[in-house]
């Protein structure tokens, strides 16, 4: 029977392809640990830390009676704790040689020291090429190390779980390092002025309203891309959409504008592309015609 290996990919490592291998083992591993760490992208603090609580069932999927030290496993959680939503993209260069180590070794029959050595370099390289917190990293890679040297090697099976194990574990802490999407650009309420196309707003207004759509209950903030100041910000309903009114109020003029959502430990995801709203002088109210008079006005004197 053919195993298959998963493998990420190294455009953001937040793909899977799968690799064959001519050893013997279960077929439906792979699929099962791709659909514990892919899922649903996780945008909240929440949701984020719901996978990390899945850490021990994501390991066990690669063998359900391989023995999991706890301090093993939490010190692997309290890594990736330190790097939620606090990431960026990896060096495409260290994933490519996360990657290669990853072919070289599901090739071998048994897990060798230099093996274990490399794949925690790799791994290591990965994480700090994407901005990781060198603690956090080495609290994930040195309990990753350890699992595979005094654990795995103890198993029939020490290259498949080891290396399933670095990649699954690297998966997830690029997926969870990601801070939250950058929203569309909203448009300004129809209450309060004119939206002329998407990127383009016109008010009256000193503290106009705009309403847009994200991911449900996030709080979206607008702010000034020329002070980053925020102006404005509300928690977005259950179905995503939200409702800002400024805040802070503005003078006439024209403003580039940007939205951001915001986790709830305050880190600030991805802005929106620019969009500009101009503050006009509102209307002036017509005198009122000689026929709308008082009767203490003119209208009164001509009957008497």
């Amino acid at each position: 029977m053919e195993r298959r290996r998963f493998i990420p990919r190294s455009e953001n490592m937040e793909g899977r392809m799968m690799l064959s291998t001519a050893t013997a083992a279960l077929p439906a591993v792979a699929a099962t640990s791709t659909a514990e760490v892919a899922g649903s992208t996780p945008y909240t603090i929440q949701q984020k830390q719901d996978r990390i609580d899945r850490v021990p069932r994501l390991l066990r999927s690669f063998s359900p009676n391989r023995a999991l030290p706890r301090d093993m496993v939490e010190g692997i959680q309290q890594g990736l704790e330190g790097v939620i939503s606090d990431l960026d993209h990896a060096n495409p260069e260290t994933a490519r040689m996360f990657n290669s180590a990853l072919r070289d070794i599901v090739s071998r029959p048994s897990l060798r020291a230099q093996d274990a050595h490399l794949l925690e370099q790799r791994f290591t390289d990965v994480l700090i090429s994407a901005g990781a917190d060198a603690s956090s990293v080495d609290l994930m890679a040195s309990n990753l190390n350890l699992l595979a040297t005094t654990i795995n090697t103890s198993n029939v099976q020490p290259v498949f779980l080891s290396t399933n194990d670095y990649a699954s574990i690297l998966q997830l802490a690029l997926i969870i390092g990601q801070p939250m999407p950058a929203p569309t650009a909203p448009g300004i309420a129809r209450t309060s002025g004119t939206r002329v196309d998407a990127s383009h707003n016109v008010t009256p207004e000193s503290q106009p309203t705009f309403i847009g759509n994200y991911q449900p209950n996030a709080v979206v903030q607008i702010l000034n891309q020329d002070n980053d100041q925020i102006l404005g910000s509300e928690k977005s309903g259950r179905n995503g959409q939200y409702t800002i009114k400024f805040d802070v109020p503005l003078e006439e003029g024209t403003y580039t504008l940007r939205a951001r959502a915001v986790d709830e430990l305050g880190h600030q995801g991805a802005l929106s592309r620019p969009f500009m709203l101009k503050v006009v002088a509102p209307k002036a109210t017509p005198a009122a015609k000689l026929g709308q008079s008082t009767p203490e006005g003119p209208l009164a004197s001509m009957r008497s």
